[in-house]
């Protein structure tokens, strides 16, 4: 979601080569470099071991694809880091645009990803968000998925999706509204787990990184927040989300200016050249990209691209409803999250975004 300080709505990568490593080669090492008194560690560890060490970080998106730009370019990403680089469990519409979860099947689909599964806000076919870009996705490419009635409920797929993984191995990518977060959090036991919704979210969530807010400082409800405001209080509560939580605000995408060669380096059903060529034509980009950042600083960190600040506060309400700065106590470790290197991370996304 578009996110810019001048407009109120403000909203690395190359992953290095996952190494290979046989079980039988870790513990010759450890051998060698061991004192000649120390136990080797049993196949065991080190089967664990380097399992976590190789393990594509595993995502699950929530995004209010739709209207802006930049949630096309993080889909997109995803989609091309899924190639061994990410484990994308499932992409979440939280807008009441019944089209959503259509184009994000088509994205998905597009890339040769099909199976992902798509998942609806509650009453999505009330329909009072804009469609923007979304209809002419589902017009332009195949996709199993033609409204969000055939998509699934977005908080049981976040249940059942988290139910399965391993203990703190998730990172939630927020790239909308905090509805299916909120609910998420108040949901009861069911959908593979005994746990009730925060219990479950502290078992299986390692961070959530969000896009919002303009840190440190603040300001009303922005583009993200104002989709739903009594969701994100909901998150930001002291007794709401419980885990760590990284603020990629709105200040990362005023000059991530990106896509701009699409129209000449992928073809023309490609789905980001679809969305970029009807928001901007084959000109220059028409607008930031908030999104994308998220979705890099996710899977990739700082990575030198990114710096992180804030550490030991937290996103707190302000007077104005909005975001701002504030004391961490009570809150699961927090920061906000500022580009440090802009040439770098432009040229990341769009190297990913210009793929296929």
């Amino acid at each position: 979601m578009r996110r810019s300080p001048d407009s109120a709505r403000a909203r690395a990568l190359v992953l290095l080569p996952l190494v290979v490593i046989s079980v039988a080669t870790a513990l010759v090492l450890a051998a060698a470099t061991a004192p000649t008194t120390a136990a080797p560690a049993s196949p065991t560890v080190a089967t664990a071991q380097l399992t976590a060490a190789h393990t594509p970080p595993r995502i699950i998106i929530d995004t209010d694809l739709s209207l802006w730009w930049d949630d096309t370019t993080a889909l997109g990403m995803a989609n091309v880091l899924e190639q061994g680089k990410v484990t994308v469990l499932g992409v979440m519409s939280d807008v009441k645009n019944p089209e959503a979860a259509a184009a994000i099947d088509a994205i998905d689909t597009a890339y040769g990803h099909r199976t992902i599964p798509v998942g609806a806000v509650a009453d999505s076919a009330a329909n009072t968000a804009k469609h923007g870009y979304s209809d002419l996705l589902a017009q332009e490419l195949p996709h199993a998925i033609r409204n969000s009635s055939q998509a699934q409920p977005a908080v049981p797929l976040y249940r059942r999706l988290l139910a399965h993984q391993p203990d703190h191995s998730v990172t939630v990518v927020a790239i909308g509204g905090d509805t299916n977060l909120a609910g998420l959090l108040r949901s009861g036991p069911g959908e593979g787990s005994a746990l009730a919704g925060r219990a479950l979210v502290a078992a299986k969530v390692k961070q959530l990184v969000i896009e919002d807010g303009l840190f440190p400082t603040g300001g009303p409800p922005l583009t993200n927040e104002a989709i739903d405001v009594a969701a994100t209080q909901e998150v930001v509560a002291a007794n709401g989300w419980p885990t760590p939580i990284a603020w990629v605000d709105g200040f990362t995408g005023v000059e991530t200016k990106v896509g701009g060669n699409l129209c000449t380096t992928v073809p023309a059903k490609n789905p980001m050249r679809i969305v970029y060529t009807k928001l901007f034509g084959c000109g220059p980009p028409g607008d930031g990209d908030w999104d994308g950042p998220t979705l890099l600083f996710a899977v990739e960190g700082p990575a030198g691209i990114f710096t992180e600040l804030g550490q030991g506060g937290a996103a707190v309400i302000n007077a104005k409803g909005g975001l701002s700065w504030g004391a961490g106590t009570g809150h699961p470790p927090e920061v906000y999250v500022h580009v440090a290197d802009q040439a770098a991370l432009n040229a990341t996304i769009n190297t990913l975004i210009d793929s296929r």
